[in-house]
């Protein structure tokens, strides 16, 4: 998180408020009739390290709701179930980097929680697929044989073991830029808020606000296309707000 004006900080958090309703409601790609594709969550988590846990919030939160008058998706207008879900997710990535900045060796502890994050969703992934007889995606609905149970995990350890070198090549990219920019927030730290918020939010908090307002009856036909999406977004979102960062503070003045 940088340090602004308190006229920085109101223009900054107007401007990032102004592209999360655009990139959520008017620039996304339907996936299924409950899953979308934006930039939205980029935005939101680039806001909130800039600008903080507070800013975040009334990004994510007054975002959902002026978004949700303008465009209601799939007939739906406000929600406070879901309002409150985007304001902690935008508060989330600034309280997450406060909780870290007195930390010695940040980029190592980050480091050490991005590839246990990875660790986790592997092993719940394997354990899952072992234990449910079908999976539902875009709509249509696998049964779960043997060579599948087999399959499954081998499939997310080549997917996981590719994100975690792409975060590491990455990091090693922008070890000489955080030599020029110290303020400048490394890939693995943006890397941990990204999972952190896909798995929290996006996989779960989410999904059972969206069963709920939407009486979807199958946790499965939403959690398995938006895992589908997670793989996406976590190196897309991590390009994203590393580079926006960057660009931030090569053309803010930051003060000390």
């Amino acid at each position: 998180m940088f340090k602004y004006s308190v006229l920085q900080r109101m223009t900054f958090t107007a401007m990032m408020f102004a592209l999360y309703v655009i990139a959520t409601r008017f620039i996304m790609v339907p996936v299924t009739n409950y899953v979308r594709l934006s930039a939205g969550i980029a935005i939101l988590i680039f806001s909130s390290i800039l600008l903080g846990p507070i800013s975040g919030a009334l990004v994510g939160a007054g975002g959902d709701l002026v978004g949700a008058l303008l465009v209601p998706y799939m007939g739906l207008t406000i929600n406070p179930f879901m309002t409150l879900s985007y304001g902690l997710m935008g508060a989330t990535p600034g309280f997450i980097m406060l909780l870290f900045r007195h930390f010695k060796n940040k980029n190592k502890i980050y480091s050490v929680l991005f590839f246990s994050l990875l660790l986790v969703i592997f092993v719940s992934l394997t354990v899952y697929m072992s234990i449910s007889e079908s999976v539902t995606l875009f709509e249509h609905e696998f049964k779960i044989n043997l060579i599948g149970r087999i399959v499954a995990p081998i499939i997310a350890f080549i997917i996981l073991g590719l994100l975690a070198l792409f975060t590491y090549f990455l990091n090693q990219r922008f070890k000489k830029k955080r030599e020029i920019y110290p303020k400048l927030p490394s890939p693995y730290q943006i890397s941990f808020i990204v999972v952190i918020i896909e798995v929290v939010f996006t996989l779960f908090i989410n999904i059972f606000a969206k069963m709920w307002i939407m009486e979807v009856p199958d946790f499965s036909v939403i959690f398995f296309p938006s895992l589908f999406l997670a793989f996406i977004y976590i190196p897309l979102n991590t390009i994203i707000v590393s580079y926006l960062c960057l660009l931030s503070v090569k053309i803010i003045k930051v003060r000390e």
